[in-house]
């Protein structure tokens, strides 16, 4: 491959341009602008020299001037590409672009930044990221081997070397080391157990800490949209091989991610689903503890004692040149175990619970927008649907080494079904499975749910009879409002899916199915009237069973005019008819919420 030649001037030009600016991420944004509009090229490593230049200013605490160079070296020769000459870019060495994923979230640049400067740091590392995204194939093997997580061993030694406080730069002549605490003991790759404790973490940040959240969010769609990328590469690379190659698709950095624990363990894949349904409950704050020692913890003042002031180069003594901010933050920060095993952080806020089964946590949730807001926002959900849609791909490519599409089912439905009603559906609405999975995800969480056995979907097809049979007509065999509750909006959910599917059609017998299965939910006592906390959760499962009906039966309606059949009478069904169905489906009734805590 032929050698590219710059011009230094023009390089050198750029760089002082980006670092003369007021607010460099004007600047830096034009890379980005370049790079998503470019084919995707071959790979050129840097030189020796060249990335000595990079290396010398991340080492210096330097990232956005470093990151912006590496930017213009990544995009030089966008615009003379071509889908028929492709010129390779130049891409930084694997240590450069694991310290850029671990910049995008790292506390002191960030949430804990003293100036703006620092934030920029942060910022060009995520654009250079989605830089590299859209201009260097997912199957680059640096791209593959910046993103491992190091062995226990590698793991040991960067953390003693911490632990002696050398903020000293890399070996001369070594560019697979960077120098200096960030990229070393108080990196991601050696803070973090393994990917899933981050993403458990991340999404704890979510419900909690919306501040950090902000940042994690970041974080994981760079990192998903690279898993997602390089995954469905390896399948396009078995497709055209006309066999579905193990080999190829265990070499990907989602199987590594998967396989951190054995792979075909019951708990390796409860810890999975785990991670990507947490929100700060006490089992998922220990399970997925904090990255960075106090991450959450508002910036304070640096005390000026921390800094040396006085130079003495013979013995070492530098002042503080050389020495950044983030450096005094974190050098006596400890370390997370490999284990995970760690205090639960301090300035937590409280949160009400209550508790279900083992070791869960119900959260006192009055609305299903507070739902939302706990399980973190819309964006939260939509990365929680991209991590199982993933999971569920590996399944259906790899289940003799993973786990089976039902089993996957099976193990997401056992967590769903204990959470409270409010969270339930927002969460089976965001969960959007391929299609024999979709309606087998909502037999599994009516099992635990109803008495008798239901058809195993991942083999079968639904059909009208079935819903009017095993679904529609069900009811719990507990007076609870919560059990019903979430029996209503699965069936709720299964209604829709096969309306999507143009499988039903209006006839009198799903008629009657439907207005029997609302009358049997809705005729109900409640329960927990002598739990303070059980009878919240009831009183708030009540008005989900009232809506959760009245939609169903507005479904009813709208599958019968579709079909040119006249809207039929409603049947009286009790209690469940209490509410229109245009009503506000956003909070409870206040009354109702009262009335259950005078009964007790």
């Amino acid at each position: 491959m032929p050698a590219l030649h710059f011009a230094p001037t023009s390089i050198m030009a750029t760089l002082h341009a980006v670092n003369g600016s007021a607010n460099s991420s004007v600047s830096l944004s034009v890379f980005q602008d370049q790079s998503s509009a470019s084919l995707i090229r071959p790979t050129q490593s840097l030189s020796y020299e060249i990335a000595n230049h990079a290396k010398a200013y991340l080492e210096a605490n330097q990232y956005a001037t470093g990151y912006a160079f590496l930017s213009t070296l990544l995009t030089t020769g966008v615009v003379a590409s071509t889908e028929a000459q492709r010129y390779p870019a130049l891409l930084a060495p694997a240590p450069q672009l694991a310290f850029a994923v671990s910049l995008i979230a790292y506390p002191p640049i960030t949430t804990k930044a003293q100036s703006s400067n620092k934030v920029a740091g942060a910022d060009a590392a995520l654009r250079y990221l989605q830089n590299v995204q859209n201009t260097i194939s997912p199957l680059d093997a640096i791209r593959r081997k910046a993103f491992v997580f190091p062995d226990e061993r590698t793991r040991r030694r960067t953390m003693a070397q911490r632990q002696s406080a050398s903020l000293s730069p890399g070996t001369p002549g070594r560019l697979d080391l960077l120098g200096g605490i960030a990229a070393n003991g108080q990196s991601i790759w050696y803070r973090a157990t393994d990917f899933w404790h981050i993403v458990g973490w991340a999404f704890n940040c979510s419900a909690s800490h919306k501040k950090r959240w902000e940042r994690w969010k970041l974080w994981l769609e760079v990192m998903l949209d690279y898993l997602e990328a390089e995954f469905e590469a390896r399948v396009h690379l078995c497709n055209e091989a006309g066999t579905k190659s193990e080999e190829i698709l265990m070499e990907s950095l989602l199987w590594h991610y998967i396989s951190s624990e054995p792979p075909e363990s019951r708990t390796t894949r409860l810890r999975i689903i785990r991670a990507v349904l947490a929100m700060d409950t006490s089992h998922s704050g220990s399970s997925y503890p904090e990255i960075w020692e106090d991450e959450t913890l508002e910036p304070t003042a640096p005390d000026k004692d921390t800094f040396l002031h006085e130079i003495d180069i013979e013995n070492g003594q530098l002042g503080d040149f050389g020495r950044d901010d983030e450096d005094v933050v974190m050098q006596n920060a400890p370390s997370t175990t490999r284990s995970g095993t760690k205090s639960r952080p301090r300035g937590r806020r409280s949160v009400p619970t209550e508790t279900q089964g083992n070791d869960e946590d119900i959260i006192e949730i009055g609305s299903v927008g507070e739902a939302v807001d706990r399980l973190g926002g819309i964006e939260a959900l939509q990365l929680r649907r991209r991590l199982l849609t993933l999971l569920s791909r590996v399944a259906q490519m790899l289940p003799r080494q993973f786990t089976s599409l039902e089993d996957l089912v099976e193990v997401l439905a056992e967590e769903l079904v204990r959470l409270p009603t409010m969270f339930l559906s927002p969460i089976v609405s965001m969960v959007a499975l391929p299609e024999p999975l979709q309606i087998a995800l909502n037999a599994d969480l009516l099992r635990p749910l109803v008495k008798g056995e239901l058809p195993d979907y991942i083999s079968i097809r639904p059909t009208q009879s079935h819903m009017e049979d095993y679904f529609l007509p069900r009811r719990a065999t507990a007076e609870s409002y919560a059990t019903n509750a979430k029996i209503s909006l699965i069936v709720e959910q299964m209604f829709m899916y096969m309306m999507n599917a143009q499988a039903l059609e209006a006839t009198d017998r799903l008629r009657k199915a439907v207005e029997n299965g609302c009358e049997a939910r809705g005729s109900l006592y409640g329960t927990g009237r002598k739990k303070r906390g059980n009878a919240t959760e009831e009183s708030h499962a009540k008005f989900v069973l009232q809506s959760s009906t009245e939609r169903l039966l507005g479904l009813l309606e709208v599958l019968e005019i579709s079909k040119g059949k006249p809207p039929q009478p409603r049947q009286d069904t009790g209690r469940s008819m209490s509410l229109s169905f245009n009503s506000d489906l956003s909070s409870p009734p206040e009354s109702d919420i009262e009335e259950e805590e005078d009964e007790e």
